[in-house]
C-alpha cells in the first residue's frame, strides 16, 4: 500500500484546500519528511489520515477525540469559515487487490447543518465512483489495513511513550496481538458466549429469585453507567490538564522572555556595582596619591634631562675657575724657574705656549653662563632616572586597572538595568502565579477523578461479582431441564476452550514475533548484545528481557532513551510481523531521545522501517544534523507554515533546511 496524496480543505489550522504529494521518490528514498512548529498542523494530519480510511470507527492518536463524533467533526472545521461550509478530506493511495495494484480515491466531507453534522462519503477506484463500495467501505478497507493493527503503522510519540511505560505497555501489547494474530474475534466469541450463558442461567432462575437477580442487574447497569461518567470526565480533566500545562508553559515562556528570571539576581546585580564603584574609587584615591608625587615631573621629563646637563656644565666651568686662580701663580712660577735655570728660549717658549693653549681651554670651559645655580645634581640624576621610571610604572598601571574597573561598572550597570522592575513584571507575575494555580487545582481535579474512577471500578466488580454469584446460585440450584443444564456446561468447557486455544495460538505466533522485536531492538540500541533475547508473557503480555549474561534485565534498569527504542522495536517488529507491506506514519517521532538514541533511529529505523516513512516533525526533533544524517533518503520534504494574521496553515516545499 502507498499513500499517494492527501489534501485537506477548511481542516483544523488548513484554511482552504491544500493537496500534499505523499508518494516515494524512489525506493533508496521512501521517506517524506513534513516540518512544523507546534500548532502548525501536523497531528492534524496524521488524524486526517486515520480519519479519511475509517471515519468514525477511527482510532485517533491521543485524547483529542474526546466527546461524540459529531463534536469531533465540528471541531475540525477551520475557525475562520462557516461551519455550514464545512471541511473535507481527501486521501488517495494503492493497494494490491487480487494480485492487481488499484487506485483508490476516498473522499470524506462534512459540515453543519445546525444542531447536527451531515456527513458525505465517496469512493472510487481506478477513477470510477463505486457506489457499492462506498456502502461498505467500513468492511472493504479492512481487508487491507485492518483497524486493529492501523496503530502498529500510524502513530504518535505518545503511544511510544505510552509502550516506553512497561506497565501501560501490557494493555498495549494486548490489544496489538489480539488483532495481529486474531483473537480478538475469540475474544469477542467468549464475550457471546458469556452473554448466552448469562440468559440460559436467567431463564433458569425460579421466579423467588428472579427479584434479587434483577436487583443486582439493576446495580450492576447503575455501576457501569457511573464509571462510564466518571471515565468521560477523567477524559475531560485530562484535556483540561493539556490546556492548563500549555498556558502556564506559554506565561512562563512569556515571564522569560521579559527577563523575570533575573529578578532574583537584582542585589546581587547591586551588590556587584556598589563594588566596582569602590574599586574605581580606591583607584582614583591611589591615583590622586601618586600624582601628589614625583608623578607630575613625567610631563617635562626632557626638561629636567636639560637641566641635568646645564648643572653638570655650570658644575664643571666653576671647578675650571678655581683651577684656573690655582694654576696661574704655579705657571707664573715654573717661568721663572726656568730662567733661573738658565733653559733655553725655546723650551721656554714651548713650556709659554703649553700654558697659554691650557689657560684658554679653562677659560672657555670656565665661562658657561650660570642659569640653574648650585643644585644637587646627583639628586637630581636619580629623580630622571630611578623615581621618575618607577613612578611611570605604578601610574601605568593605575591608568590600566582604572579602565579595567570603569569597564567592569559599565557592564554591572548594563546587567542592572537590563533587570526588569519587579512593578512592571508585576501583571505577569500575576498570571504566572494564576496559571500555576489553575494548572496544580487541574491536577488535583483529574487524580481525584482517577481516584474516584478506581473506587468505581472496585464497586463495578464487586457488583458483577454478586451478579455472577446470584446468577450461579440460581443456575446450581434451580435447573429444570436437563438440556439447559448441559448448555451452561458445555458453554463453560467452550469458554475454557476458548481461553486455552488463546493462549496457544498466542503461545505459537509469539517465538516468531519476539525474534522480531529482537532484532528491531539490536539494530537500534548502541549497546551491542545489551539484550540477548526478548519473551512475551502470553497470558499477562508482559515484556521480558534477556541481558548478556543470561539473566532476566528488568526493564526498569535501562534508560529513558533504551526503553524509548525499547518501544519502537516493539512497533516495528509487531509491523513486521503483520507481514503486510504497509506505509509507517509517525507523528512527534524522537520524542526525548537524547542524541546517541536519535542518531540509531535516524540511521537504523527510518530508512528502513517500510517502503513509505512519512514523519511528522519540529524543528527541534529533527534538527540541521538530524536532518543531514537522513536527507539521502528523503523524497519529499515539506513545511508547514502556521500564519497568525490569517490564522491558517500553509504548505510549502522543502524542509526548515532543505
Amino acid at each position: 500500500m502507498i499513500l499517494d496524496k492527501l489534501m485537506l480543505h477548511n481542516v483544523g489550522t488548513f484554511a482552504g484546500r491544500h493537496t500534499i504529494d505523499l508518494s516515494p521518490r524512489s525506493r533508496t528514498k521512501p521517506i517524506i519528511l513534513i516540518g512544523g512548529l507546534n500548532g502548525a498542523g501536523k497531528t492534524t494530519v496524521l488524524e486526517s489520515i486515520h480519519l479519511a480510511l475509517y471515519g468514525q470507527l477511527a482510532q485517533i492518536p491521543g485524547r483529542r477525540k474526546s466527546g461524540s463524533y459529531e463534536n469531533y467533526l465540528r471541531g475540525l472545521i477551520h475557525s475562520g469559515v462557516p461551519h455550514h461550509e464545512g471541511a473535507a478530506l481527501e486521501l488517495t493511495f494503492r493497494a494490491f487487490q487480487e494480485g492487481k495494484e488499484r487506485e483508490y480515491w476516498v473522499r470524506r466531507s462534512w459540515r453543519s447543518t445546525g444542531a447536527s453534522i451531515r456527513e458525505i462519503l465517496l469512493v472510487s477506484v481506478d477513477g470510477q465512483h463505486d457506489e457499492a463500495l462506498t456502502s461498505t467501505w467500513n468492511e472493504y478497507v479492512e481487508s487491507f489495513l485492518p483497524r486493529g493493527i492501523a496503530g502498529l503503522f500510524i502513530f504518535d510519540g505518545e503511544q511510544i511513550e505510552a509502550l516506553a511505560d512497561m506497565d501501560r505497555s501490557r494493555e498495549v501489547l494486548a490489544s496489538a496481538l489480539s488483532a495481529l494474530l486474531g483473537i480478538d474475534l475469540i475474544d469477542r466469541l467468549s464475550t457471546d458466549l458469556a452473554v448466552l450463558r448469562r440468559r440460559r442461567q436467567a431463564d433458569q432462575v425460579p421466579s423467588k429469585l428472579k427479584e434479587t437477580i434483577e436487583q443486582r442487574q439493576t446495580a450492576v447497569t447503575a455501576a457501569r453507567r457511573d464509571e462510564e461518567t466518571a471515565s468521560q470526565s477523567l477524559a475531560a480533566l485530562r484535556v483540561e490538564v493539556e490546556r492548563a500545562e500549555k498556558h502556564a508553559f506559554e506565561v512562563e515562556e512569556q515571564y522569560r522572555a521579559a527577563g523575570g528570571e533575573l529578578l532574583g539576581k537584582r542585589d546581587e546585580a547591586e551588590a556587584t556595582l556598589a563594588r566596582a564603584r569602590d574599586d574605581l574609587q580606591g583607584n582614583e584615591s591611589e591615583l590622586r596619591t601618586e600624582l601628589a608625587g614625583a608623578a607630575p615631573l613625567l610631563q617635562v621629563r626632557n626638561l629636567l634631562h636639560d637641566m641635568l646637563g646645564q648643572a653638570l656644565a655650570e658644575d664643571k666651568a666653576r671647578r675650571e675657575a678655581t683651577i684656573l686662580e690655582v694654576v696661574a701663580d704655579r705657571d707664573r712660577a715654573i717661568i721663572e724657574l726656568l730662567k733661573k735655570a738658565k733653559a733655553s728660549t725655546k723650551a721656554i717658549a714651548e713650556v709659554q705656549q703649553f700654558i697659554a693653549i691650557d689657560q684658554s681651554t679653562r677659560e672657555a670651559q670656565s665661562t658657561t653662563a650660570e642659569i640653574v645655580g648650585s643644585i644637587d645634581a646627583a639628586a637630581l640624576e636619580y629623580t630622571i632616572n630611578s623615581a621618575l621610571p618607577s613612578a611611570e610604572g605604578r601610574l601605568r598601571s593605575l591608568v590600566e586597572r582604572g579602565k579595567s574597573l570603569r569597564s567592569d561598572l559599565d557592564q554591572a550597570e548594563r546587567v542592572l538595568v537590563a533587570i526588569p522592575d519587579s512593578d512592571a513584571l508585576a501583571p505577569l507575575i500575576q498570571e504566572r502565579d494564576k496559571a500555576n494555580t489553575a494548572l496544580i487545582q487541574a491536577r488535583a481535579a483529574q487524580t481525584h477523578a482517577e481516584e474516584h474512577l478506581n473506587v468505581l471500578r472496585q464497586e463495578r466488580a464487586r457488583a458483577d461479582a454478586a451478579y455472577e454469584a446470584a446468577l450461579d446460585e440460581a443456575a446450581h440450584t434451580n435447573l429444570a431441564l436437563d438440556d439447559g443444564r448441559r448448555i451452561v456446561e458445555h458453554l463453560d468447557r467452550v469458554r475454557i476452550t476458548l481461553d486455552q486455544l488463546r493462549s496457544a495460538a498466542s503461545a505459537r505466533h509469539l517465538d516468531r514475533i519476539s525474534q522480531l522485536i529482537l532484532e528491531a531492538l539490536n539494530s537500534l540500541l548502541r549497546k551491542e548484545n545489551l539484550v540477548t533475547a526478548v519473551d512475551i508473557d502470553p497470558d499477562t503480555h508482559t515484556v521480558q528481557l534477556t541481558g548478556r549474561d543470561g539473566k532476566a534485565l528488568p526493564a526498569q534498569d535501562l534508560s529513558a532513551g533504551e526503553r524509548q527504542l525499547l518501544a519502537v522495536a516493539l512497533l516495528w517488529g509487531l509491523a513486521r510481523a503483520s507481514g503486510q507491506p504497509l506505509p509507517v506514519v509517525i507523528d512527534t517521532p524522537l520524542g526525548r531521545l537524547d542524541g546517541s538514541h536519535r542518531s540509531h533511529l535516524l540511521d537504523r529505523y527510518f530508512p528502513h522501517a517500510s517502503h513509505q516513512v512519512i514523519l511528522l516533525s519540529t524543528d527541534t526533533e529533527i534538527d540541521e544534523e538530524a536532518y543531514e544524517r537522513i536527507s539521502r533518503n528523503v523524497g519529499r520534504s515539506y513545511q508547514l507554515v502556521y500564519d497568525q494574521a490569517s490564522n491558517s496553515t500553509s504548505v510549502v516545499d522543502g524542509y526548515f533546511w532543505g
